[in-house]
């Protein structure tokens, strides 16, 4: 019987392993294609979560020294409770004022409303009141039943006709009362001091919002014509509602959408550690894919089909990946931490988180205390803070490595070269790096004025306190 089988004739088997060869070939490049927008879009997100961190640090110790200073001021003002001078007021106020370069304007405000007098303007009878102003009715309030410092929501100047965010300090009278605010106005483009020399993205928006949805401050910052807009009245769309309906969370990093759902965004939030504000680092979606196109094009794709047997080409490129992103994680935390020491105006101290021996003082501690930095290289912390105790100190710092806290605050002596010593409060935090390298970061703050406040201030009421025991 003759074999009527043709010799030629494609092999089923052949035809159909070319045709899954193909399919895998084009379902690996999908994978890669795919994988890899994962892993630009997780890389950008990070970037902007630390971003968010380091900002939201910045700000909240920013805030904590402006309340300190407020704070002082306002201890020196409650002495004009009975007979009120007015004159020595403008020179505490002025001088104030002058220390803090950044605020527009410094406010005496009677607990009346009427404006007595600001840093560079006397007590005058032309000078307006906010007593009809319903908004400083709830201002009153909330100082009256809430912490003595607070943050206000932007509001536009009565003076300057500018847009302005008030840090308001509470001055009470012996008997508890409100006597006086002292509004301390900040410009609301000020903060973006923070963030204008990062190494930030030139898409990325920042901004600060309080929990009233209220805009604190926003980078880069918004044209005059759309002010009225954007700081009077509350935030609303995709953040706002998010912040709502999780209550606010610590930190937080989503993909959002605007109220027209066409545009996703990247959100990294930071709520500070101890004010009612959120802090905020927003980039489009759409950003991030042009970018991650660009880097790609279609070499990729060829590349991606050619190499498709083998992972050498994708162990390679995410090795070099995860390497430029160490590369720009450490470029950023340099930045901001170089920021932090060298503009701060307190004393500035690393140390070794196991010798806690000193590795860095700025220049404004090593003019306090009378030590070069090779003099201070030798010692450890306990040595300037004698006072601190080696077991309390441990417990403090054994919370900061067990992430119990993220800082903390307390107040010792510290001592000059010369031996003497003077009232600090130190601010300690633990710096971590990706690579596992942990420091410790003491901002150190001279608190022996406000000491001499309140040593006043209690010299002032035990008089007032044994007549009213009698």
């Amino acid at each position: 019987m003759p074999n009527t089988r043709s010799e030629h004739r494609p092999k089923p088997f052949l035809k159909y392993s070319a045709t899954l060869l193909v399919v895998a070939l084009l379902a690996y490049a999908a994978f890669l294609v795919s994988q890899s927008w994962r892993v630009a879009k997780s890389e950008q997100a990070g970037q902007l979560a630390t971003i968010a961190a380091l900002s939201g640090n910045s700000i909240d110790i920013y805030f904590t020294q402006l309340g300190i200073g407020m704070q002082s001021l306002g201890a020196e003002l409650s002495v004009m409770h009975k007979k009120p001078d007015l004159d020595r007021a403008f020179s505490l106020v002025w001088r104030f004022q002058s220390l803090h370069t950044e605020l527009r304007n410094v406010m005496l405000i009677r607990s009346d409303g009427q404006i007595l007098l600001t840093g560079a303007t006397p007590n005058r009878p032309d000078l307006p009141t906010l007593a009809a102003d319903p908004a400083f009715g709830k201002i009153r309030d909330e100082l009256q039943q809430g912490p003595p410092f607070a943050i206000g929501r932007p509001v536009m100047g009565y003076i300057d006709k500018n847009w302005i965010v008030s840090a308001r300090y509470a001055v009470m009278d012996p008997a508890g009362r409100l006597a006086y605010i002292v509004s301390a106005n900040l410009p609301v483009d000020m903060l973006q001091r923070y963030w204008i020399d990062s190494i930030t993205p030139g898409v990325t928006a920042l901004g600060l919002v309080r929990d009233d949805g209220y805009l604190v401050s926003r980078y880069p910052e918004p044209d005059a014509s759309s002010q009225d807009k954007l700081y009077g009245k509350p935030v609303e769309g995709a953040m706002a509602d998010y912040l709502r309906a999780n209550n606010r969370p610590q930190q937080g990093l989503v993909e959002l959408r605007n109220s027209k759902g066409k545009t996703t965004a990247l959100l990294a939030m930071r709520r500070l550690q101890h004010y009612p504000l959120t802090l905020f680092v927003e980039m489009p979606v759409t950003e991030v894919k042009a970018a991650w196109w660009q880097e790609m094009h279609a070499p990729y794709f060829l590349m991606a089909l050619a190499l498709a047997c083998t992972f050498a080409f994708y162990g390679l490129r995410n090795r070099r990946r995860a390497w430029t992103v160490e590369k720009r994680r450490e470029e950023l935390r340099r930045s901001y931490e170089h920021a932090l020491r060298d503009r701060s105006p307190n004393e500035v101290f690393m140390f070794d988180t196991d010798t806690l021996q000193i590795t860095y003082a700025n220049d404004y501690a090593l003019e306090n205390l009378g030590f070069t930095l090779a003099q201070l290289q030798k010692k450890n912390i306990l040595e300037l803070h004698p006072e601190s105790g080696v077991e309390s100190f441990g417990a403090r710092i054994d919370m900061l490595r067990l992430g119990e806290r993220e800082s903390i605050t307390y107040r010792t002596e510290q001592v000059r070269e010369n031996g003497s010593s003077y009232p600090v409060e130190v601010n300690l935090q633990l710096i971590k790096s990706d690579d596992g390298e942990e420091r410790f970061l003491a901002i150190v703050h001279d608190i022996g004025a406000l000491k001499q406040a309140e040593e006043n201030i209690q010299k002032f009421n035990a008089p007032v306190e044994r007549r009213g025991g009698r």
